[in-house]
């Protein structure tokens, strides 16, 4: 039988609290408080992003906790690596389904405000500025309007594919090929310093 402290779980290893989580949720608060701020500074080493690491985290403690009954861990270091294998397979679906837009964003020096509540129609005003020559934003602005859309909500806004799709009235299929059309396009406007 698992020992608790005056405060909980807090003398037990990993392993311990996580088969103790099945049980008792206690268990697994204190496995939250002893990982959830190391997981975070690493997810944020990671990705450079607070938000992110903060998803990230949360999604973790989610998995963790929906998988309890599942973890096999017998070692003191086996609830941590289990953590931070959850974290890491996170991370990893992060980076693939971001690659197309960080990608396009660096190669056209965008960026975006997070905070702000304004619609496609705002996109320019949401370009940051001091990061884009006028070339850039002369493309963006000469794209037709359907690619123009396209590229704001994917790349911009950050949007998946699925949900640019749903906002523009159209397949996903559709969506991904007005981006893709919409950055080649962009790209080619840059190279040449011309219209797109």
């Amino acid at each position: 039988m698992m020992e608790q402290s005056r405060n909980g779980y807090e003398d037990c290893g990993d392993a311990e609290l996580i088969r103790a989580a099945v049980g008792d949720p206690a268990a697994f608060e204190a496995l939250f408080r002893r990982h959830a701020m190391l997981l975070r500074q690493w997810l944020l080493a990671q990705t450079h992003d607070v938000t992110v690491a903060e998803d990230l985290v949360a999604e973790t403690f989610a998995q963790a906790w929906r998988g309890v009954r599942r973890f096999r861990g017998e070692d003191e270091h086996a609830g941590g690596a289990w953590l931070y294998g959850i974290a890491r397979h996170l991370l990893q679906k992060y980076y693939r389904a971001n690659a197309v837009e960080t990608a396009g964003r660096r190669r056209l020096g965008m960026s975006t405000f997070a905070d702000s509540d304004g619609g496609i129609e705002d996109v320019p005003a949401r370009l940051d500025a001091s990061a884009l020559s006028d070339a850039v934003i002369e493309a963006f602005a000469a794209l037709g309007p359907d690619q123009r859309r396209a590229v704001g909500f994917r790349v911009i806004e950050g949007l998946s594919f699925d949900d640019a799709a749903f906002r523009m009235g159209c397949a996903p299929a559709t969506a991904r090929t007005r981006v893709f059309r919409g950055l080649a396009a962009l790209r080619a406007a840059i190279a040449g310093g011309g219209r797109p």
